[in-house]
C-alpha cells in the first residue's frame, strides 16, 4: 500500500468511526507523514553516509489542546523537520508575546494565565520571569550604546518609582530624550539612583559625554536647580531652558484662586510662544512689569523669578519662533514619563532597582521603534537654522578649548 492511500484510509477511519479527537488524529497523521516523506529525501539526497534511524517524541500543538508527534530522525542528527522549525517560531512568538504584555504592565502570574487560557501554552510566572531576565543583556547593550555627537535638543527629568530594600520607597530614575539631526527622538539614557541630585545628574551627563555626544542645541529640565548646574558644567556654553509651564506651577501657588484668570493671562502675556518677532529683551521687560504688579498683592512672587535663573527662562526665546512651543516646556518628557508610570503602576513596587530597569528600559526601547522612528515634522522648517546654531557653538567650544 502506497504512502497517499495509507494516508487516505487513515483520514477516512477517524471520521467513519467518528472518534474523539478526530480533528487532531488527522492532523498527526498528516505531520507525521510529510515528516517521513521529507527524511526520505533528505537521505536520498544527503552527501554522506547516513540512514534512518527511528523517532523522537514532541508536543505540537493543535486546534483546540497539544498533541504528541513521532519525529523521524536520522543517524548522523543532521535532519530537521520543517515542522520542527514551525514549532521553534510558534515558541519564539510565545515568548514575545509574553514581552509584549509585560511591557504593557500585566504582572508575570496574568501572563501566565492568558497564555494558558487563550493558546493553551503553559507558562509558569517563574519562566516568564526568567524571560524578562534574559532580556537584560539586550537591555544593557541599548544602554550603554554609543550615541550621535550632535543633538538639536535634549530633555530631561527624573520619575520617583517605588523599590522594595528594607521597606518599600520612592527612588529615581533619570530620564534623557533627544531630538536627533535626522528629526527623529531617542531615548539616550535611562539611570537609577535612591534619589534626585546634583550628583545623580553630574553622572549621567558624563556616561553621555562618554557614549559620544559632544554638542547639544539646548537642554530643557524642570526646576530643579541640579539639572541645571549640571547641564552648565558638562557641556559648558550651551543653553538650558528652564520649564515655564513648571514655573507657573510653582508661582501660581502663591496666588488666592480667584485671582488665577487674571495671574494666568499675565503670566502667559510675558512668556509668549510662536510669536515673530518677539525677543528676550522684550520679554524680560514685560517680566519686570509683571512681578512688579503682582507683588504689590503676593510678596512671594518676587523671590519665584531670581536676577540669575531669568536668562534660562527666556532660553526657548533665541529659537525660531516655529518651534518655540516644543522647547519652552518638559512635555514631551513630561507625556513620555506619564506613561512610563501607567505601565509601572500594576506592579506597586518592584523587588530591587534591576526589575524595574529592565520593564522601564523594554517599554521605551519598543516606544523608539513604534513611535520615535518617526521625524518630528514641524522642525523641518527650520532644520537649516538649527544645523548652523549647532556649528556655531561647536565653533564657540573649540575656541574656549
Amino acid at each position: 500500500m502506497d504512502i497517499n492511500t495509507r494516508l487516505k484510509k487513515s483520514i477516512e477511519d477517524n471520521l467513519f468511526y467518528g472518534k474523539e479527537n478526530a480533528i487532531e488524529e488527522i492532523m498527526k497523521t498528516v505531520f507525521e507523514t510529510i515528516m517521513k516523506l521529507e527524511r526520505t529525501e533528505f537521505l536520498k539526497n544527503s552527501k554522506v553516509k547516513n540512514k534512518a534511524n527511528g523517532f523522537y517524541s514532541r508536543l505540537a500543538r493543535s486546534i483546540t489542546d497539544y498533541f504528541r508527534l513521532r519525529i523521524p530522525r536520522d543517524r548522523l542528527g543532521l535532519f530537521t523537520p520543517v515542522f520542527m522549525e514551525s514549532l521553534k517560531e510558534f515558541d519564539e512568538q510565545m515568548q514575545e508575546l509574553a514581552l509584549k504584555m509585560y511591557v504593557k504592565g500585566l504582572s508575570t502570574r496574568d501572563i501566565s494565565g492568558i497564555l494558558k487560557d487563550v493558546f493553551g501554552k503553559k507558562y509558569s510566572a517563574t519562566s516568564i520571569s526568567e524571560l524578562t531576565k534574559g532580556f537584560e543583556e539586550e537591555r544593557v547593550k541599548w544602554q550603554t550604546r554609543k550615541l550621535d555627537e550632535d543633538y538639536y535638543f535634549v530633555f530631561v527629568d527624573a520619575l520617583g518609582i517605588k523599590i522594595r530594600r528594607d521597606s518599600v520607597e520612592n527612588e529615581a530614575f533619570y530620564i534623557v530624550l533627544g531630538l536627533k539631526k535626522d528629526l527623529t527622538r531617542e531615548v539616550l539614557g535611562v539611570y537609577t539612583f535612591p534619589t534626585e541630585r546634583e550628583s545623580g545628574w553630574n553622572d549621567v551627563f558624563e556616561d553621555l559625554k562618554s557614549r559620544g555626544v559632544k554638542n547639544i542645541g539646548m537642554v530643557i529640565g524642570d526646576g530643579f536647580k541640579g539639572i541645571q548646574n549640571s547641564t552648565l558644567k558638562k557641556f559648558s556654553g550651551i543653553k538650558f531652558q528652564r520649564c515655564i509651564v513648571h514655573k507657573y506651577r510653582n508661582a501660581v501657588k502663591h496666588i488666592r484662586v480667584s485671582d488665577e484668570k487674571e495671574f494666568h493671562e499675565d503670566f502667559y502675556e510675558v512668556f509668549k510662544r510662536g510669536e515673530k518677532g518677539y525677543t528676550v529683551d522684550k520679554a524680560k521687560e514685560k517680566l519686570k512689569t509683571f512681578v512688579a504688579k503682582w507683588q504689590k498683592k503676593y510678596s512671594a512672587i518676587s523671590r519665584q523669578f531670581l536676577k540669575k535663573d531669568i536668562p534660562h527662562y527666556f532660553e526657548y526665546l533665541t529659537m525660531p519662533y516655529q518651534i518655540q512651543k516644543m522647547v519652552y516646556t518638559t512635555n514631551w518628557i513630561e507625556r513620555l514619563n506619564k506613561e512610563i508610570r501607567r505601565t509601572t503602576r500594576i506592579r506597586n513596587s518592584f523587588p530591587n532597582e534591576n526589575s524595574a530597569m529592565n520593564l522601564i528600559c523594554m517599554f521605551l526601547m519598543d516606544k523608539e521603534v513604534k513611535t520615535y522612528s518617526r521625524k518630528v515634522g514641524i522642525f523641518t522648517c527650520v532644520k537649516k537654522e538649527l544645523d548652523e546654531m549647532l556649528v556655531k557653538q561647536r565653533e564657540s567650544q573649540t575656541q574656549k578649548n
